[in-house]
């Protein structure tokens, strides 16, 4: 199919390598979000805990129920801490209060915007290469920190220190974790950095023009 093609759309510059040994004619647009839906939150509210959150799909979650452990041991040093899980699968933990919420388009934005810190963890494998990074963006486009394993397009989309954290080791992710669980100012800082790098480089109103630009090129060639 890529050999048939007049151009090729890759993702991420993974899959771009990919895809050269079959068409030259590639190149890479991320995936992008709307703006206009992903609104910053709202720091100044109150709400008394820190949510650790996590979207994605029953596909996904295995690599957030792998951290167990390290959320009963989040769960034992901070009673304040609740996990927040929209998905339509669930895991329980003993020491931390796991939240569980049916994800849905309308209520999707206002379940991010009430996480403190999002989450994403992955393996080292090609699978996690090729992926395109929506929860982060997701996270990032509402202003929250970000702690990920840095593996593929983790690594383009989280500056270490910056906009959030990495974390490869179970050691690593608590305490990255407990940094934001303890540090609501720097939750801030991060969040709002986040955003801004996701608003210059990765929302649909940014990404669209270089579409319709290699749309149009396509197009004069064949006219």
């Amino acid at each position: 199919m890529m050999k048939a093609s007049d151009f090729v759309i890759a993702g991420n510059e993974f899959l771009r390598r990919e895809v050269l040994p079959y068409q030259s004619s590639v190149g890479v647009i991320p995936t992008a979000i709307d703006r206009d839906r992903y609104p910053l939150k709202d720091y100044r509210t109150e709400k008394g805990n820190s949510t650790i959150g996590w979207i994605g799909d029953h596909g996904s979650i295995h690599y957030l129920e792998k951290m167990r452990p390290i959320f009963e041991r989040i769960g034992k040093r901070y009673a304040q801490a609740e996990l927040k899980i929209v998905c339509d699968t669930f895991f329980d933990c003993e020491r931390l209060k796991v939240v569980k919420k049916r994800w849905s388009s309308e209520e999707e934005v206002q379940d991010l915007q009430g996480f403190d810190i999002g989450v994403m963890p992955l393996v080292d494998d090609p699978w996690s290469w090729g992926k395109c990074g929506l929860k982060i963006l997701q996270y990032q486009g509402v202003g929250v920190p970000v702690v990920c394993t840095p593996v593929g397009i983790n690594r383009d989309l989280v500056e270490n220190g910056a906009n959030g954290f990495y974390a490869s080791t179970p050691d690593e992710w608590e305490e990255r974790i407990s940094i934001l669980i303890e540090d609501p100012k720097l939750r801030e800082k991060m969040g709002r950095e986040g955003r801004k790098r996701v608003l210059e480089r990765y929302t649909t109103q940014v990404c669209a023009p270089r579409l319709l630009s290699i749309l149009e090129g396509l197009a004069n060639k064949i006219s």
